[in-house]
C-alpha cells in the first residue's frame, strides 16, 4: 500500500510546482510595448480585457511596484492631510458602473504581487483624484474636422497636459487599452500606473475627452463626483452608437451630478458633435460650448484655461487660432507638432471612423513617441495573458514591473472569474491521499 501513496504524493508535488505556469493562471493583460529606464521612467503600452474586476486586477498586477511607490509619494506629499483626503474619498460617487470593480481589482492585483502591502480602495481613489485636489495647470486642446481634414480623415484632436512633475511615478507614462466584456465601449487612457479615472482618454468612436483647470476651487461636500471621474463617465458610460446623440447624453449626465472641482471638460466627439462643458465646484456642469459657425465655419474647437462663448479664441490660445487662420488641410503631424513637447503628456488622434484611428502620444522625459493604431491596441482575438510582445507601437517590449514577481510565470496570482482546473485536481489528490491513509490506519 505504501508505493501507490508515494506515487500520489510525487504527482501532487509535480502539480504544485508546475501549476502557476499553466494558462489557467494567466492574467487579463498584455504588455504591447515597454520602454523604461532604470528608474522605471518612460512608456508602457498595455492591453486589458475581461470583466471590470479582471481588467483592474491586470492593471494592479502589472504595475504593483509602481502603484505602491506612487502611493508612498502621495502620502509623503500630503503628510498629515492624507487621512482627511481618504475620509473625503469615502463620501464621493464613482461612475460609470464597473469602475468600483476596477478599483477592487487593482487592490487585489497589487496584493497578488505584494501580499503584505496595506493598500485598499480608498488609497487607489486618492491616487486617481490627485487632479481634483492638487491640479493648478494650463492645458491646451484643439479639434478640427470638415474642410480642415481630408478623406479618409474625419477629425483631428489633440490635448497637451501642461503640468509639473508631481511624483516620479508620473514619469511612467501608461497608455492603457481597456476592453470590457460587458458590452460597454472600448477606450484608451493616457495616465500613470493604476489610473481608472481620465485625464486624457479616447473611446472607440474617436472621442477625445480631457479636463482643464478653471477657476481652481474645490468642494468637499458628500456625494460629489471627482472631475476626473466625471470625465471618465462621459467617455465610457454612453450606450448609443450614434455620435450625433453623444453631446445630448453627456449634457444630461453632467447636469445631474455635482462635480467636486471646477473645471472645463472637453468632449471632442468627432465631426462637429463635440463640446466643452464648464463645471463649477460643488454643482452640476452647465450648458456646453459648441462649435460656432462664425468661428472657422463651426469646424474648430479650442480650449485653454480661459472662458469663451465659442465666437472667439479663448485667452492663451492665439497660437492655435493662428494655425487655423493660416488655412489649408491639417494633418496628424501638424496637429501634434503645433503643441510642442513641453507638457507632462501630449496626445493626438486621427479619426477615420469608429475603431479606425491613429494615436500619437508623448510623455515628459522622452524624446521618442508612442505611435499606434487602434487595431494594434485591440486585436480581434485575446490570445495569451500577462505577457509581453512586440506589436508595432514604436518600441521594444519589456517586463511589466521591476519586481520579477509581476511576470506571468512567477506572480502566482489568479484572475478573478476564472476557475483554474489544476487546483481542483490538487484538492482531489489530497482528499484521495487522506482517504488511503485512513484505510491504512484501519
Amino acid at each position: 500500500m505504501g508505493k501507490p501513496v508515494n506515487k500520489l504524493w510525487a504527482l501532487l508535488v509535480v502539480l504544485l510546482l508546475s501549476g502557476p505556469a499553466t494558462s489557467a493562471w494567466a492574467q487579463n493583460f498584455e504588455i504591447l510595448d515597454q520602454r523604461l529606464d532604470e528608474q522605471r521612467h518612460g512608456y508602457t503600452v498595455i492591453r486589458l480585457w475581461g470583466s471590470h474586476y479582471e481588467m483592474g486586477y491586470g492593471m494592479g498586477a502589472a504595475f504593483a511596484g509602481d502603484i505602491i511607490g506612487g502611493l508612498a509619494e502621495v502620502k509623503a506629499d500630503t503628510g498629515g492631510m492624507y487621512p482627511a483626503i481618504r475620509a473625503i474619498m469615502e463620501t464621493t460617487v464613482w461612475l460609470p458602473i464597473g469602475i468600483e470593480d476596477e478599483i477592487s481589482g487593482i487592490v487585489d492585483g497589487v496584493k497578488s504581487v505584494h501580499p503584505n502591502e496595506p493598500i485598499d480602495a480608498l488609497d487607489v481613489k486618492v491616487m486617481n483624484t490627485y487632479s481634483d485636489w492638487a491640479y493648478p495647470t494650463a492645458c491646451r486642446s484643439h479639434s478640427c474636422w470638415g474642410d480642415f481634414v481630408q478623406d479618409p480623415v474625419k477629425t483631428l484632436s489633440t490635448r497637451r497636459l501642461d503640468y509639473g512633475t508631481p511624483f516620479q511615478v508620473a514619469l511612467h507614462h501608461v497608455l492603457a487599452a481597456w476592453e470590457p466584456n460587458d458590452g460597454s465601449v472600448r477606450w484608451v487612457n493616457m495616465a500613470m500606473p493604476g489610473y481608472v479615472a481620465v485625464i486624457t482618454g479616447i473611446n472607440a468612436y474617436g472621442t477625445l475627452v480631457s479636463l482643464h483647470d478653471y477657476n481652481s476651487s474645490v468642494s468637499t461636500s458628500p456625494g460629489l463626483v471627482a472631475r476626473s471621474v466625471a470625465t471618465r463617465h462621459i467617455l465610457t458610460g454612453l450606450a448609443s452608437p450614434s455620435i450625433a446623440d453623444h453631446r445630448d447624453w453627456a449634457q444630461g449626465e453632467l447636469n445631474n451630478i455635482n462635480v467636486a472641482t471646477s473645471t472645463f471638460i472637453n468632449d471632442f466627439v468627432p465631426e462637429g458633435h463635440g463640446s466643452v462643458f464648464t463645471c463649477p465646484s460643488g454643482g452640476p456642469c452647465g450648458a456646453p460650448r459648441t462649435p460656432q459657425t462664425d468661428y472657422f465655419g463651426g469646424q474648430v474647437l479650442i480650449t485653454t484655461n480661459a472662458q469663451t462663448d465659442g465666437h472667439s479664441v479663448p485667452g492663451g490660445g492665439d497660437f492655435m487660432h493662428d494655425y487655423y487662420q493660416a488655412g489649408g488641410v491639417k494633418t496628424l503631424q501638424s496637429h501634434f507638432d503645433l503643441m510642442d513637447l513641453s507638457g507632462l503628456h501630449l496626445v493626438s488622434v486621427e479619426v477615420r471612423g469608429t475603431e479606425d484611428m491613429t494615436i500619437w502620444a508623448h510623455g515628459r522625459g522622452r524624446t521618442d513617441l508612442i505611435q499606434t493604431e487602434w487595431a494594434t491596441l485591440f486585436p480581434q482575438s485575446n490570445v495569451g495573458g500577462g505577457s509581453s510582445s512586440s506589436s508595432g507601437t514604436g518600441g521594444a517590449s519589456g517586463s511589466s514591473d521591476a519586481d520579477p514577481k509581476t511576470t506571468t510565470e512567477s506572480c502566482g496570482c489568479r484572475t478573478a472569474g476564472r476557475t483554474p482546473s489544476t487546483p481542483w485536481l490538487w484538492l482531489g489528490l489530497a482528499l484521495l491521499l487522506m482517504r488511503r491513509r485512513r484505510q491504512q490506519a484501519n
